[in-house]
């Protein structure tokens, strides 16, 4: 799998172009390569079909609030027949895992991760993302996942959502924060990066933003995601920004909320995003893609001999080495990733080749068998 890899010719666009990357790639790595996350109901009538077609690099198979009640077997029976035709296909197709979206499940409760680990091998799985993830409960779903994966020879990883009410409440979110990291950091090789529930956050306070707002604006819930920054991210967590339920984009984009609430995500070091339909998605992917100018700078303060302060290649700025370390290490990791636009090139480039591509998997024959196969 390789972001924009619908581009032709790619040097035409990127300084540096993006790496590949694939379900057994290095985890720091593979944390960062999330991009735009879309989910998708379990309860889908075309779910394999749907999941590789998508031009997203990773997808959420959602069994939990995306699915009524009445849906909720036959989306289970849903999601284990994918996993058996995952499983079918990458014996007939060489490389077939290496070149499909990282695929996740979205639990419901604790007992559908034991029925899923225990009916299906799960092949292709990338890992399961736990939605209101508390202090009281969360441990067993690690400790039962990490037991799976010594049993199993596996690695597959947890994303913990935060969205419950002990969290964004004032009175209770600094000691439900500390007591939820102390189980992440007993557990950290298997958190592959945490993840903010911006909408029930919203729900619990009858908010919702409007399409030209931003998550941001709405001060309850920004004074929570900064304390979640605060005391996850100084310990090297990835947090990825939360969903905006906005995607008809009818007036300019650079002037939407959603397109100004990207860029904050960016400001504050959120990596990716939850999305909830096609339209957002290359949207979200092309702008975190890393600009020439910070790829530079980030690549002299690596590789700086002094650690004082230095002119930045642009001569527009100055980069000090020892507290713009760290950004400059985020940086080059995500541009691997991502790519790194030429100069005088934006988001706007890449979105205007997305526009007239149609997007499909590589190697193509993964398509081509899944119709005349499966």
């Amino acid at each position: 799998m390789r972001y924009f890899n619908y581009i032709n010719k790619p040097d035409s666009i990127f300084y540096k172009k993006p790496c590949p990357f694939s379900l057994n790639s290095d985890k720091e790595l593979l944390s960062h390569a999330l991009g735009a996350t879309i989910y998708m109901g379990a309860d889908r009538n075309n779910l394999l079909k749907d999941i590789l077609s998508v031009s997203a690099c990773s997808v959420v198979i959602c069994l939990e609030d995306s699915v009524a009640s009445d849906k909720l077997e036959q989306a289970e029976k849903n999601v284990l027949d994918f996993f058996k035709d995952l499983d079918k296909i990458s014996k007939h197709c060489k490389d077939f895992l290496d070149n499909i979206p990282l695929i996740f499940v979205r639990l419901r409760n604790f007992n559908q991760l034991v029925t899923l680990l225990k009916n299906s091998h799960l092949v292709g799985l990338c890992g399961f993302i736990i939605p209101k993830f508390r202090a009281t409960s969360g441990e067993q779903y690690f400790s039962t996942i990490k037991s799976y994966n010594i049993l199993n020879s596996r690695k597959l990883y947890v994303l913990p959502i935060l969205e419950t009410p002990e969290v964004i409440f004032k009175t209770s979110r600094i000691e439900e924060l500390i007591s939820i990291k102390n189980i992440l950091n007993t557990y950290k090789d298997l958190v592959l990066n945490i993840r903010i529930g911006g909408t029930d956050f919203s729900g619990i306070y009858s908010l919702r933003r409007g399409r030209d707002f931003t998550i941001y604006d709405l001060a309850v819930i920004k004074d929570c995601i900064l304390d979640i920054l605060n005391i996850f991210q100084i310990d090297g967590y990835v947090i990825s920004a939360p969903v905006n339920e906005h995607f008809n984009f009818n007036t300019d984009l650079d002037n939407s909320g959603f397109f100004r609430e990207i860029l904050l995500d960016k400001l504050n070091g959120l990596v990716g995003k939850t999305v909830i339909h096609p339209t957002q998605i290359d949207i979200v992917n092309s702008l975190m893609v890393v600009s020439k100018e910070e790829y530079l700078d980030a690549e002299a303060i690596m590789n700086s001999l002094s650690d004082g302060a230095i002119k930045s290649t642009y001569k527009n700025k100055m980069n000090e080495v020892k507290p713009h370390f760290k950004w400059a290490y985020k940086t080059i990791l995500l541009s691997k990733i991502m790519g790194v636009l030429n100069y005088g090139k934006t988001y706007k480039d890449i979105l205007e080749l997305s526009s007239k591509s149609n997007y499909m998997p590589e190697p193509k024959d993964i398509i081509e068998y899944i119709r005349n196969k499966v």
